[in-house]
C-alpha cells in the first residue's frame, strides 16, 4: 500500500528535538472524533437540546431535530479520523457509519461524513462544532468487521490516492488519515528518508487518541532537483488519551519527483511548540498557516 505514512513520525521527531509545550489541563481537551461520540451519547440519553447546541446554523428546527429521533431507541456510531478541508482553513470532515435501532425492532444503517469546525473559544464538546452532514442509508446493515472497514476507508473529499497525488495537500491528507486509523505502516511509507525506525514511529503514537492537521499553501524551494523541493506550513494538534492536548506550528519539508508513482513524499520536519492556555486560538492558527517557510 502506498498511502498514509509519516504523521506519527513527524510528531515523534518533534517531541525528541524540541521541548514539549505545556499541555491543556487533563480531561479538558476534546478532538472532533471524540466530540461526535459524545454527541451520540447525548442523543442516546435523550438530551436532545445539548446535542442540538453542537450545530452551527442547524438545517432544521429543534422540534424537527427531536422528531427525527421519535422512533429511535438508540444509535451506535463509528467514526474515523479528522480529514482537513480547504487550504488555510480550520474546518474538515469526519467519516462515520451510524446504526439506528428503532422502537419497532427494525435496524437501519447510514454512511457519510460530518463537517466540523474548530472552535477554540468553546469548552469541552464545544471546542468542535458541527456545520453540516451528508449521510445516505446503506442497503444492508453491516457487521462489526465490515462497518469498521467502511468507516475507516471512507474519504470525505474523494480518494486522494489514484496512482499519484494531484497536490501535496492530498498526500498530507492521506498521511494524517493513516495515522488516525492506526495504519502506521501505510503512513511510515510516505517518508522519503524516515528519521526513526518503524517501531519508534509506532511507539510515539501510543498515548495519542486522535490528531488534527491544518495546512497552508505549498511554498517552492526554488530547487528543482533538490531532495526538499518545497515546504507546507502546518498546525498539528495532538489529543492524548488522558485528555491533554499538545500543539505544534511550522513547516513540513516535502519532496516532489514526477518519476515516482506517488510524486509526493515527506522529507523533513520544521516544527516548534505552539503556545496556548486551553486551546490554540484561531489567530495563532491562521498566522502559522500563512507564515513563510523560508
Amino acid at each position: 500500500m502506498y498511502r498514509r505514512i509519516g504523521y506519527a513520525l513527524i510528531l515523534v521527531t518533534v517531541m525528541v528535538l524540541l521541548a514539549a509545550p505545556v499541555p491543556a489541563r487533563a480531561a479538558n481537551a476534546m478532538g472532533p472524533r471524540a466530540m461526535l461520540y459524545a454527541y451520540y451519547n447525548l442523543i442516546n440519553a435523550r438530551n436532545y437540546w445539548a446535542a442540538y447546541q453542537q450545530w452551527v446554523n442547524p438545517p432544521q428546527t429543534y422540534a424537527g431535530f427531536v422528531a427525527g429521533y421519535g422512533d429511535t431507541a438508540s444509535v451506535t456510531a463509528y467514526f474515523g479520523g479528522f480529514q482537513p478541508g480547504a487550504i488555510n482553513g480550520v474546518e474538515g470532515r469526519v467519516p462515520g457509519v451510524l446504526i439506528g435501532y428503532r422502537t419497532n425492532g427494525t435496524v437501519a444503517a447510514f454512511s457519510g461524513c460530518y463537517q466540523v469546525r474548530y472552535n477554540p473559544g468553546g469548552v469541552g464538546m464545544a471546542q468542535w462544532l458541527i456545520t453540516g452532514a451528508n449521510f445516505r442509508q446503506l442497503p444492508a446493515v453491516p457487521d462489526q468487521a465490515t462497518v469498521w472497514q467502511q468507516t475507516l476507508d471512507m474519504w470525505c473529499y474523494g480518494a486522494p490516492y489514484s496512482e499519484s497525488y494531484a497536490s501535496v495537500q492530498q498526500m498530507l491528507l492521506d498521511y494524517i488519515e493513516a495515522i488516525n486509523r492506526g495504519d502506521y505502516a501505510d503512513a511510515y511509507a510516505l517518508w522519503l528518508a524516515p528519521p526513526q525506525t518503524y517501531q519508534q514511529f509506532v511507539s510515539g503514537w501510543a498515548d495519542t487518541s486522535e490528531t488534527v492537521l491544518f495546512y497552508g499553501s505549498y511554498q517552492y524551494s526554488g530547487l528543482i532537483s533538490g531532495a526538499e523541493t518545497g515546504r507546507v506550513p502546518v498546525v498539528m494538534l495532538g489529543y492524548h488519551t488522558d485528555g491533554s492536548l499538545v500543539a505544534y506550528q511550522g513547516c513540513l519539508g516535502v519532496n516532489y519527483n514526477p518519476a515516482l508513482a506517488r510524486r509526493w513524499n515527506l522529507y523533513r520536519v520544521y516544527l516548534r511548540p505552539l503556545p496556548f492556555v486551553e486551546t490554540p486560538d484561531t489567530y495563532s492558527v491562521f498566522s502559522a498557516l500563512a507564515a513563510s517557510c523560508y
